[in-house]
């Protein structure tokens, strides 16, 4: 590997392959055997954390650490990581081994925002995005496959099992991302905010979600705050759960109303 150290400003550079890698003094930057990063851009801030297991690539990637307030990001062994944007916000990631993180061919780049907790175990294929905030807790188990589209936005809580397929443009949330206020507060925090739209500043109202393990998840499917999916189910194509427990081997589909269906596999 062709390695380049320049000193600017009290910052170490390192570029190659195409990318450019800024630690910031007292930052750590832990990078493993025979790993490649290509075409990416990573600045990790004073007091930050970033470590690479052996045997991982990682290519047309930007990992940015915001603020310096011991954010940590470890990646396992032999993981591809492609076309990916992180941002840590006093987050900590967890990415386990042999995990493949890429865009999907027609997605836009995804992309994990971080202001909590995310921890993903072995051997998943993630086409997903994912933003957490106010501490949240994201946990993805094994041996899951999450497509292109899907969102998973955490405030509190939600816990995914193992071999799970998860369809394309599904919705994972288990908050309501905004704040109900009267039209008066909600006019006065616009005028302040202009011309952003919708900052939040004060967590709204959450409740964990739980996703258990072999089960399929069909494509535009909304999985809502509260809601809990046993094992062995199905979630049909575009259903639309909130606050509901479903029980093992079911079937779920979306007629005028919700229904349920004994699994026969």
């Amino acid at each position: 590997m062709k390695l380049i150290r320049l000193f600017l400003e009290k910052k170490i550079k390192y570029i190659f392959w195409g990318s450019k890698v800024t630690i910031e003094k007292g930052g750590v930057f832990k990078i493993g055997k025979n790993v490649t990063i290509k075409n990416s851009n990573i600045y990790v801030k004073k007091g930050d954390h970033l470590s690479i297991g052996d045997n991982t690539h990682i290519s047309n990637v930007s990992i940015v650490m915001i603020t310096g307030q011991k954010s940590e990001l470890r990646v396992g062994k032999n993981c591809i990581i492609k076309g990916f944007d992180f941002s840590m916000t006093n987050g900590q990631i967890d990415i386990g081994d042999g995990n493949i993180l890429e865009k999907g061919d027609k997605a836009e780049k995804p992309s994990f925002k971080v202001t909590g907790k995310l921890n993903i175990v072995d051997y998943n294929r993630l086409r997903c995005s994912i933003w957490i905030r106010f501490n949240g807790n994201v946990e993805i188990g094994s041996r899951n496959a999450i497509n292109e589209g899907t969102e998973i936005r955490s405030d509190e809580a939600i816990v995914i099992g193992d071999y799970n397929q998860i369809s394309y443009d599904c919705m994972i949330w288990d908050t309501n991302t905004h704040s109900m206020y009267k039209a008066e507060k909600r006019r006065e925090i616009t005028d302040k905010q202009y011309p952003a739209f919708g900052l939040e500043y004060e967590k709204p109202k959450t409740m964990p979600v739980f996703i258990g393990s072999d089960c399929w998840i069909g494509k535009g499917a909304s999985i809502l705050k509260g809601t809990r999916i046993a094992s062995k189910c199905i979630v049909g194509y575009g259903a639309l759960l909130s606050n509901i427990a479903i029980a093992e081997n079911k079937t779920i589909i979306n007629q005028p109303n919700l229904k349920l269906i004994d699994n026969q596999l």
